[in-house]
Protein backbone atom coordinates (compact mmCIF):
# COMPACT_ATOMS: atom_id res chain seq x y z
CA UNK A 1 0.00 0.00 0.00
CA UNK A 2 1.26 3.28 -0.79
CA UNK A 3 1.64 5.30 1.91
CA UNK A 4 2.43 8.83 0.25
CA UNK A 5 -1.04 8.44 -1.11
CA UNK A 6 -3.22 8.81 2.01
CA UNK A 7 -1.43 12.66 2.60
CA UNK A 8 -3.78 13.98 0.63
CA UNK A 9 -7.11 12.65 2.05
CA UNK A 10 -5.48 13.13 5.48
CA UNK A 11 -4.63 16.99 4.95
CA UNK A 12 -8.03 17.33 3.12
CA UNK A 13 -10.53 15.13 5.44
CA UNK A 14 -9.39 15.46 8.59
CA UNK A 15 -7.46 18.57 8.85
CA UNK A 16 -9.23 21.18 6.71
CA UNK A 17 -12.75 19.84 6.24
CA UNK A 18 -13.15 18.29 10.06
CA UNK A 19 -11.80 21.56 11.43
CA UNK A 20 -13.98 23.90 9.09
CA UNK A 21 -17.11 21.68 10.19
CA UNK A 22 -16.42 21.76 13.56
CA UNK A 23 -15.55 25.70 13.68
CA UNK A 24 -18.47 26.42 11.62
CA UNK A 25 -20.98 24.67 14.19
CA UNK A 26 -18.72 25.59 17.51
CA UNK A 27 -18.96 29.67 15.94
CA UNK A 28 -22.84 29.06 15.42
CA UNK A 29 -24.02 27.90 18.26
CA UNK A 30 -21.78 27.81 21.08
CA UNK A 31 -23.46 24.65 22.41
CA UNK A 32 -21.62 21.58 23.92
CA UNK A 33 -24.78 19.28 22.45
CA UNK A 34 -23.99 19.75 19.55
CA UNK A 35 -20.35 19.20 19.77
CA UNK A 36 -20.86 16.08 21.77
CA UNK A 37 -23.13 15.17 18.29
CA UNK A 38 -20.61 15.99 16.28
CA UNK A 39 -18.34 14.01 17.99
CA UNK A 40 -20.60 11.04 17.83
CA UNK A 41 -20.79 11.44 14.15
CA UNK A 42 -17.12 11.58 13.92
CA UNK A 43 -17.42 7.79 15.48
CA UNK A 44 -20.04 6.76 13.36
CA UNK A 45 -18.32 7.64 10.22
CA UNK A 46 -14.94 6.12 11.22
CA UNK A 47 -16.60 3.03 12.05
CA UNK A 48 -18.97 3.28 8.69
CA UNK A 49 -15.40 4.01 6.85
CA UNK A 50 -13.34 1.72 8.86
CA UNK A 51 -15.43 -1.39 8.65
CA UNK A 52 -16.46 -0.91 4.94
CA UNK A 53 -12.47 -1.01 4.11
CA UNK A 54 -12.48 -4.37 6.05
CA UNK A 55 -15.24 -6.39 4.44
CA UNK A 56 -14.16 -9.11 2.99
CA UNK A 57 -16.36 -11.85 1.95
CA UNK A 58 -17.26 -14.46 -0.85
CA UNK A 59 -18.73 -11.95 -3.32
CA UNK A 60 -15.81 -9.72 -2.55
CA UNK A 61 -13.22 -12.18 -3.99
CA UNK A 62 -13.69 -14.64 -7.41
CA UNK A 63 -10.96 -17.62 -7.29
CA UNK A 64 -9.36 -18.74 -10.66
CA UNK A 65 -11.04 -22.47 -11.15
CA UNK A 66 -14.05 -21.92 -9.80
CA UNK A 67 -17.10 -22.50 -11.77
CA UNK A 68 -18.38 -18.76 -13.63
CA UNK A 69 -14.89 -17.16 -12.59
CA UNK A 70 -12.13 -15.38 -13.60
CA UNK A 71 -8.24 -16.61 -14.73
CA UNK A 72 -7.49 -14.28 -12.33
CA UNK A 73 -8.05 -13.15 -8.55
CA UNK A 74 -10.40 -9.71 -7.97
CA UNK A 75 -10.08 -8.10 -3.90
CA UNK A 76 -12.38 -5.00 -3.78
CA UNK A 77 -11.29 -5.42 0.53
CA UNK A 78 -8.35 -2.58 0.30
CA UNK A 79 -8.90 1.08 1.02
CA UNK A 80 -8.17 1.80 -2.82
CA UNK A 81 -8.92 -0.61 -5.66
CA UNK A 82 -6.60 -0.43 -9.05
CA UNK A 83 -8.95 0.97 -11.24
CA UNK A 84 -10.02 3.88 -9.14
CA UNK A 85 -8.73 7.60 -9.54
CA UNK A 86 -10.10 9.51 -7.02
CA UNK A 87 -10.24 8.85 -2.86
CA UNK A 88 -12.60 6.34 -2.40
CA UNK A 89 -16.09 6.92 -0.21
CA UNK A 90 -14.76 4.71 2.66
CA UNK A 91 -11.29 6.57 2.44
CA UNK A 92 -13.30 9.76 3.13
CA UNK A 93 -15.69 8.52 5.54
CA UNK A 94 -12.44 7.38 7.87
CA UNK A 95 -10.55 10.30 7.13
CA UNK A 96 -13.66 13.43 7.81
CA UNK A 97 -15.26 11.13 10.61
CA UNK A 98 -11.75 11.15 12.70
CA UNK A 99 -11.18 14.99 11.19
CA UNK A 100 -14.94 15.23 13.27
CA UNK A 101 -14.07 12.99 16.42
CA UNK A 102 -10.27 14.54 16.82
CA UNK A 103 -11.16 18.20 16.34
CA UNK A 104 -14.92 18.07 18.78
CA UNK A 105 -12.17 16.55 20.79
CA UNK A 106 -10.24 19.67 20.68
CA UNK A 107 -12.67 22.02 20.96
CA UNK A 108 -13.93 20.18 24.29
CA UNK A 109 -10.52 20.68 25.64
CA UNK A 110 -9.89 24.09 25.03
CA UNK A 111 -12.98 26.31 24.75
CA UNK A 112 -14.68 24.17 27.19
CA UNK A 113 -15.42 27.08 29.07
CA UNK A 114 -17.13 28.96 26.60
CA UNK A 115 -19.57 26.41 25.36
CA UNK A 116 -23.63 26.63 26.58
Amino acid sequence: MNLDALWKPVVLYTGLSGLLTVGAVYLATHSGMYMLGLTGVGVLLVVLGGGAAGQMGPSNVEHAGEKGGTNRVVSNAGLWSPVETDTSLRVTLLFYGAGLFLWSLVVFGVLRDTLV
